[in-house]
């Protein structure tokens, strides 16, 4: 049994009991009430009505999502229109217009959706159903597997596509089989605007909660890279490499037996690193790429060590040229650890790094100053010092015999290593042998370089230090932009686990109570139903009240649980119903309940403490002012009765 041929016009058959996956657990009337408010946000008043790109853009966009341009939507329908096949049956006064599917969005103005004429479209029809009740997007995506990607490249120029087409897919549950349809290109943009479509109001909820903004949290969270995964071996690798080393370089660990094949271990290794590293960043990306430098570093990693394994299995200890080459080899080892900065975990590191690089220029320039000042005074020293009889007696005349020798001990001097071989001080010597003229040419000359020039070069260091630093405030800026995205998700994840228990205990809530497993069967239909499902609640947060009982059922569900050890909550989850019930009222509004979460996620602050202590001094200041006021009254109330009471007495 084909599946029914789904066209425009009489031909069209209702397929809503086909296309309900997303909502296999709800009612007739629930499915009807969400396909209704989607067409209603599509700005569709049937289901054969035409979905333009621009329509579809003005809806999204009503709902906050605007990071989407028309020529997107545009493309995004013209896929979708592609893959059921739509095509028009020109009016007949028009069928000679000149209007032909191929030059519709060419040259021409594009025609209203009305003068294209009757629409006809049909789900592919190489697909059988298993049962009549399966959903239509299972059967799409057998179809979209069958499917060689050639037939799915963009032919449609039209710009439009049937309300009805749009609905299943933004209903349907296989992602999968969406991926396929709207292909590398467009499938983001579909779960974006699937999020947003289906469930706008949880989404601008939870934006306004956590402030973050409706396109980042709409969007799909983006997928962790594989090569992350394996950073982790790759660290070990280096550490392992780097104990390795230590241990060769033991006089009595060198000549065993094993470093050969231990070293022939890492390098098989590292060319299994290299190979994944090919296989998932493919060739282009990988010679090509933002990394290409630190890949071909590897393969010259992996040349060293073949080099150097050859040496050690086919070439001879007495060889002088061989045993100087083997030598070589395994000093470039220690290279390998120069790999510890690529890892994404030492981004810190690699930034005190990239400022030492920066500071290269300022340093050979610091160095040209300060070798230019050593000259100049280790020429005074040698005409003045090395040449006269008192240093000739003191002997330390061979410190100042020329200017290299005078740059060296001026030099010594200036980090404070004044001496001579015997430990006695230089500059000391010098101050009783030539008195105060040595002194003041000293201390001048040390104020100058070690005051001076040293301090610059510290100086400049710390300047590049600091916009180190500031990049490093940008990155961290940008990981807490991340971390706030995440942290809406998963309070939209747990908005929906609550609505979806606040629909499951209500509908369960009609059964006998007397049943025994009437809770095990709510939790058991909580397990088994999705969180799309809350789709069908989107638009009533208002009217979900949360009671203990609800709370205490849907804290025990270990995705909840989940979820909750992400917002870092406390682990002492049945007593949050109390602490964020302040009002006593028994039951949650969705709003309350998200927000209490989110105040108390993470450790307690100071300014928690001290909030709590103002905002009680605030309410003892109050009771203070009821009480005198109070007493004030009471005062005032006697002393009318004093003066009513002579008159009780006359009458």
């Amino acid at each position: 049994m084909h599946l029914p041929s789904l066209s425009g016009g009489a031909r069209n058959q209702d397929s809503s009991h086909l296309i309900n996956s997303a909502l296999a657990d709800f009612t007739a009337k629930e499915v009807e009430s969400v396909r209704n408010r989607l067409r209603l946000r599509l700005g569709a008043v049937s289901s054969n009505h035409l979905v333009s790109g621009k329509s579809l853009l003005e809806a999204v966009q009503s709902l906050g999502l605007t990071k989407y341009s028309e020529e997107d939507m545009n493309g995004m329908v013209n896929q979708l229109a592609d893959f059921i096949n739509l095509r028009f049956e020109a009016p007949r006064k028009k069928r000679n217009s000149g209007i032909s599917n191929g030059i519709v969005n060419g040259l021409f103005k594009q025609p209203n959706p009305k003068e294209l004429g009757k629409p006809i479209w049909e789900y592919p029809q190489d697909v059988i159903p298993q049962k009549r009740t399966s959903s239509v997007s299972v059967s799409v995506s057998r179809t979209v597997l069958q499917r060689s990607e050639s037939s799915m490249r963009s032919k449609g120029q039209y710009n439009v596509v049937p309300a009805r087409a749009l609905v299943d897919c933004f209903l349907a549950d296989d992602e999968e089989a969406m991926k396929k349809i709207f292909t590398a290109k467009y499938i983001n943009q579909y779960l974006s605007m699937r999020e947003i479509l289906l469930a706008g109001d949880t989404n601008r909820l939870v934006a306004e909660l956590t402030f973050v903004r409706i396109n980042d949290l709409a969007a799909p969270p983006e997928p962790v890279h594989p090569l992350t995964y394996i950073e982790p071996i790759v660290a070990l690798l280096i550490v392992g490499n780097g104990v390795m080393i230590g241990f060769q370089t033991d006089p009595c660990c060198e000549d065993l037996s094993v470093w050969p094949y231990i070293e022939l271990a890492f390098a098989l290794l590292l060319v299994i690193e290299i190979l994944l590293r090919v296989h998932l960043l493919r060739c282009r990306q990988y010679w090509c790429g933002q990394d290409k430098f630190w890949n071909w570093f590897d393969l010259f990693l992996v040349g060293v060590g073949i080099a150097d394994l050859t040496l050690q299995w086919v070439g001879t200890e007495s060889d002088v040229q061989g045993t100087s080459l083997l030598r070589f080899c395994r000093l470039i080892r220690l290279v390998r650890i120069v790999k510890v900065f690529r890892i994404r975990v030492m981004r810190d590191l690699r930034l005190m790094v990239k400022g030492l690089i920066a500071g290269i220029r300022t340093l050979c320039l610091a160095f040209i100053l300060l070798f230019t000042v050593l000259y100049v005074i280790s020429g005074f020293a040698t005409m003045t010092i090395g040449n006269n009889p008192k240093a000739e007696a003191l002997d330390v005349d061979k410190y100042f015999k020329n200017i290299p020798a005078s740059m060296f001990t001026a030099f010594r001097c200036f980090t404070g290593e004044c001496v001579n071989r015997e430990g006695q001080p230089i500059h000391e010597m010098l101050a009783e042998a030539f008195q105060l003229p040595f002194i003041i040419g000293y201390v001048a000359c040390y104020m100058l370089v070690t005051m001076g020039i040293f301090n610059v070069i510290l100086a400049v260091y710390v300047d590049i230090t600091m916009k180190a630093a500031k990049e490093n405030d940008a990155v961290t800026a940008e990981q807490y932009a991340r971390e706030s995205i995440r942290i809406a998700r998963t309070t939209r994840e747990l908005l929906k686990k609550f609505s979806l228990a606040h629909h499951v205990y209500h509908v369960n809530d009609g059964e006998e109570r007397e049943e025994e497993d009437w809770e095990d069967s709510t939790k058991a239909k909580l397990a088994k139903m999705k969180t799309t499902n809350v789709f069908a609640e989107d638009g009533g947060h208002d009217k979900i009240a949360i009671t203990k009982e609800l709370f205490l059922l849907v804290v025990q569900d270990p995705s909840v649980q989940a979820l909750m050890d992400e917002l870092d909550l406390p682990p002492d989850r049945a007593n949050l119903f109390e602490i964020i019930d302040a009002d006593g009222s028994g039951t949650l509004q969705i709003t309350e309940l998200l927000h209490g979460l989110l105040k108390i996620r993470g450790e307690i602050n100071k300014s928690d403490a001290v909030a709590s202590l103002l905002a009680t001094r605030a309410v003892q200041n109050q009771v203070q002012e009821f009480e005198e006021k109070v007493a004030e009254d009471l005062e005032q109330i006697r002393a009318q009765m004093t003066q009513l009471a002579p008159l009780g007495t006359i009458c």
